[in-house]
């Protein structure tokens, strides 16, 4: 991978993490109906998967959030002015991807099963014209039980989809090791499940730009399963940070500098306050 595109990834990881910190201030006190969903913790699930979505790819998410419009190239205020809307009530949850949204989103459901549904038809839409865009549906692992799990990812191996379905990891994982077998029961129910650590994002880089080529050329449908593999810490066993990973990762290689990495943060969450 080339240098570039790491600290790239590093700095999209980063401005998704400090976005999602400032909106959890600004939801302090509001009822849940009135928040986003924080994707505190996914950011390398899904910086790695999207950073080089092209032109006329589609994104499907089951969460109420605006890390996948800021990851396609969303103007900051624009993003703000619609969390604000969305919190002061004049738009609601049913049509707050239709403001102001990416282009590259999918309309959210909130029920994650007819979501995945609607990317299984978009899919078929680029199957059907022969297009080589593909769809990456995102979805909690805990959203879905076993049973629908199967129903969906048979339906899409059936029909040899163009898409790309990331599992991310569910609110409660267990604390053994890997938390799910999903993965090789997608391999039993018609297409390859690969299991990758959710916070290493230079993993689910190159699983994600493997699968994707794949996909691209008709080689059909894949899952990524992000698996919250746990690590010691001080407080116990814990998922790993994967913004702390990253970082590491690019200081040992000697990728950038300790300055650097400040410069960013620095940079990013000013640009964030003069929003305001």
């Amino acid at each position: 991978m080339p240098n570039k595109k790491l600290r790239q990834m590093y700095e999209a990881m980063l401005e998704a993490r400090v976005l999602d910190e400032h909106i959890a201030k600004m939801q302090k006190g509001l009822k849940a109906r009135r928040r986003l969903d924080s994707t505190h913790g996914q950011e390398a699930c899904r910086v790695s998967t999207a950073i080089d979505l092209q032109p006329g790819d589609l994104v499907s998410d089951s969460h109420v959030a605006i890390t996948m419009d800021l990851l396609a190239g969303t103007k900051l205020d624009s993003l703000l002015k619609r969390v604000d809307a969305f919190h002061s009530g004049k738009i609601d949850r049913a049509i707050f991807f239709r403001e102001d949204a990416s282009k590259r989103q999918l309309p959210w459901i909130e029920d994650p099963v007819d979501q995945l549904k609607i990317a299984i038809g978009a899919a078929l839409s680029f199957k059907t014209l022969k297009r080589e865009n593909v769809v990456v549906a995102y979805a909690r692992r805990d959203e879905l039980a076993k049973g629908q799990w199967r129903q969906v990812l048979e339906l899409v191996a059936k029909l040899d989809l163009p898409m790309i379905v990331v599992a991310l990891p569910g609110t409660a994982e267990k604390k053994n090791g890997a938390a799910t077998n999903l993965s090789s029961k997608a391999r039993s129910w018609g297409l390859p499940g690969i299991p990758v650590d959710a916070s290493d994002a230079v993993a689910l880089y190159r699983v994600a730009q493997e699968s994707m080529g794949r996909t691209r050329a008709g080689g059909g449908p894949v899952l990524i399963d992000c698996v919250a593999y746990q690590t010691k810490g001080v407080k116990g066993d814990s998922p790993g940070d994967p913004l702390l990973q990253m970082r590491e990762f690019l200081l040992a290689r000697k990728i950038c500098t300790e300055t650097w990495l400040q410069n960013v943060g620095d940079s990013r969450r000013k640009r964030l306050s003069s929003t305001r």
